[in-house]
């Protein structure tokens, strides 16, 4: 068998065609082909990188070279200059470390043992039987488990100090020994900066502005959703909602108006307020909602601000730090805390008298310490101040305080009465003008505005206490009732709000209100009102991390959430520099002006306790002239005290003799002062003279040096 290959003499059009493809000459047609024509292969093409000039040429890379040397060298010469700083910062770190040890030393153990104290005492109090024994046994055993615990912690506290000591010191003393001086001088530059990283100052965490991810779009058609989930407004009537205006960055959050549907007014929202978080997504205290009281607005305009995260999770330095000049507390109050939206609150001291409490260690102390620091920049607030936990907590203001006394129930007693009988002097000066309250132009005529605080309110009003208990919370329940018109105000604090420490009577008087964390709801309506709790303004609630925030009620404010200003102790000295000049200059420093309160306080004790009496601490005892003036010379610091420190300090333990007068010159004061002082230290029978020192200006005048002092007092008998 064979396959015939090539074609038969028989024409085939098919193959004619087919062959045709390949003639060639003018008139061939173009190839057929099945295979479609291959395209060029491109190559791909790096593009060259580009390098620095430095690398291309010789001068670019000799002037690299001295700019990295300059640089090197301005960098070294700013850290050897700025070394001063850091050993600053390393005193201040290691300052800050001790004091983080001695609070990690005490704990809360010694409020616990004494509140068990307490306890023990109110259980005596009870009549005989057997719910006494029971309460008295509780008490007892309490106070013994707090004692042991407090031992036991004490015990581990100094074992774990010992042991890191032995390590550190005993680590350090080999490594010296054995390294060389380069060794050396690593060691003593860590131990610098080890310092100084603890010590470096510390700025305020601002959060990052930026608006939350859920409510980015907050618009007519997010509220309409909203508003409907919430049960604000009806399903049929979600179309009546419409936008005021386009939302907007206000502080770290958005902010929003909405009118709602005719006949439903925006205070429905407001009652609504966990709902409207939950469908926004958010918690309750990130948001903001209020009725819009703008001009032009309307019963049903709702204003809607919203966070995407906490926004009391910052800490806010104090508007007060590095701020010059006075305050007007009158008319602009003091900056003490801020808001939800970063906005400063300030309280005005003119009408209202303020409750603050909370669990210990929650704030308290920098929320009075705000208010102290702006009362001391108004000349025309008497501020007087009862300590009750004699702490060294407010020693900073002494000199500037009218009054200032720690834990002494007997002398807050006879100030009580003091005050009492200046509410009527105030009273009848006020009836001889016609007047139904005290106004601005009469504050410093009737002798400036009194500023009252009790810190730890408990000290004098639980019960047992003292034997003055009941007298101080009746004088202080009738200075609360009238005290507001005649411009004596109180501020109480206390971290046992419970019924027996805040009498009803008294606290219904202080219709201004704050509460840090509290232990239970109940505690939280002692300070805020009965049945705050439940309106969700909770003082139990508030996070345990965030020390000094807290729910305030004032009449000017409404009741709103806050957060205390930070204030370190770094900050305040500058600030109470500046306060003490104003008071200097306006004469309105302890001993400067008549006190009339101090004059009693005086005349029946036979002390006095303005600026914290003879030690300036507020622990109010009796000295000797000598030993006010090694206070005076020891307290400024360069053991020495010129004649104005030491008259100064003179009128304010003994105004009625070394106060400057109505009238009387300032070189007339001081040659009274001075002759003053000069007898009474030849009546002693001590040899002291003045002699040239250096001023706190560094200049050299007249005064009296801390070695001459104490020769003198050594001297005597």
């Amino acid at each position: 068998m064979s396959i015939e290959t090539t074609p038969s003499s028989t024409p085939d059009p098919k193959w004619e065609r087919i062959t045709a493809a390949y003639q060639t000459g003018p008139a061939a047609a173009p190839a057929v082909t099945i295979v479609k024509d291959r395209q060029p292969t491109v190559a791909f093409e790096f593009e060259p990188r580009p390098r620095p000039a430095w690398m291309m040429s010789r001068e670019e890379l000799k002037q690299w070279a001295v700019y990295a040397r300059d640089n090197t060298l301005d960098w070294t010469v700013y850290q050897l200059t700025h070394s001063p700083y850091y050993l600053g910062w390393s005193v201040r770190g290691y300052r800050r470390l001790c004091l983080r040890w001695w609070e990690a030393r005490h704990d809360d153990y010694r409020q616990q043992i004494a509140t068990a104290k307490l306890m023990l005492r109110q259980a005596r109090e009870m009549p005989r039987g057997e719910a006494r024994a029971a309460a008295e046994s509780k008490a007892r055993a309490l106070l013994e488990v707090r004692r042991a615990e407090f031992k036991a912690h004490k015990k581990r506290h100094w074992i774990r100090t010992g042991i890191s000591g032995l390590v550190v010191v005993g680590g350090g003393t080999i490594a010296a020994a054995v390294g060389g001086l380069w060794v050396q001088i690593l060691m003593a530059m860590a131990v610098v900066l080890t310092g100084a990283w603890f010590g470096r100052p510390e700025e305020a965490v601002v959060a990052p502005v930026q608006a939350p991810t859920r409510t980015s779009r907050l618009g007519e058609d997010a509220m309409r959703r909203v508003l409907v989930e919430a049960g604000v407004v009806p399903e049929k009537r979600a179309g009546e909602i419409r936008g005021v205006g386009i939302p907007h960055q206000d502080g770290p959050g958005i902010a929003y108006a909405v009118d709602l549907p005719s006949g439903i007014p925006a205070t429905v929202a407001l009652g609504k307020a966990e709902s409207i978080a939950s469908a926004l997504g958010v918690h309750q205290d990130w948001m903001d909602l209020e009725l819009d009281r703008s001009a032009g607005s309307n019963a049903s305009r709702l204003s809607i601000w919203v966070s995407s995260e906490d926004p009391f999770s910052v800490v806010r330095r104090s508007p007060l730090v590095g701020h010059k000049g006075p305050l007007d507390l009158w008319n602009d109050g003091a900056p003490i805390v801020f808001g939800k939206r970063g906005n400063t609150v300030s309280i005005r001291v003119r009408d209202t008298m303020m409750l603050v409490g909370g669990a210990t260690r929650r704030g308290k102390g920098m929320l009075i310490a705000n208010l102290n620091l702006g009362a001391a920049k108004d000349v025309r607030v008497n501020l007087r101040l009862f300590d009750g936990k004699a702490s060294g907590e407010h020693n900073a203001f002494g000199r500037i305080l009218a009054t200032f006394v720690k834990k002494d129930p007997e002398r807050l007693a006879l100030f009580l009465r003091a005050v009492l009988e200046d509410l009527d002097r105030r009273s009848d000066f006020l009836d001889e003008r016609g007047k139904a309250k005290l106004t601005e132009d009469l504050i410093e005529e009737i002798g400036g505005i009194e500023l009252i605080e009790i810190d730890e309110l408990a000290t004098y009003t639980a019960r047992g206490t003292s034997r003055f208990v009941d007298e101080i919370v009746e004088n202080l329940c009738q200075i609360a009732a009238v005290g507001a018109g005649l411009g004596v105000l109180l501020v109480c604090a206390t971290q046992v709000p419970e019924v027996d420490v805040v009498r009803g009577r008294l606290r219904q008087n202080l219709i201004a209100r704050v509460a840090m964390n509290t232990e239970s709801p109940g505690a939280s309506n002692t300070i805020m009102g009965d049945g705050m709790a439940g309106q969700g303004y909770d003082a139990s609630q508030i996070p345990l991390n965030q020390p000094g925030r807290n729910w305030m009620s004032t009449p000017d404010t409404g009741t709103i959430g806050t957060r205390s200003f930070l204030v370190e102790d770094d900050d305040k000295p500058p600030i109470l520099a500046d306060a003490y000049e104003l008071r200097k200059a306006a004469g309105r420093l302890p001993g400067q002006w008549r006190d009339p309160i101090e004059e009693k306080l005086t005349a029946w004790t036979g002390v006095s306790s303005a600026a914290g009496g003879e030690r300036g601490n507020g622990r109010i005892v009796r000295v000797t002239l000598l030993e006010r003036l090694e206070i005076v010379a020891r307290g400024t610091g360069r053991d020495c005290a010129t004649n104005a420190e030491v008259f100064r300090a003179l009128a304010a333990t003994d105004p009625a003799k070394y106060g400057q007068r109505d009238g009387e010159a300032e070189r007339a004061w001081s040659s009274r002062a001075g002759k003053l002082l000069k007898d009474e230290l030849e009546s002693l029978g001590v040899d002291l003279e003045a002699k040239k020192v250096t001023g706190p200006d560094g200049e050299r005048t007249l005064g009296y040096t801390l070695a001459d002092v104490l020769t003198a007092r050594n001297a005597r008998p």
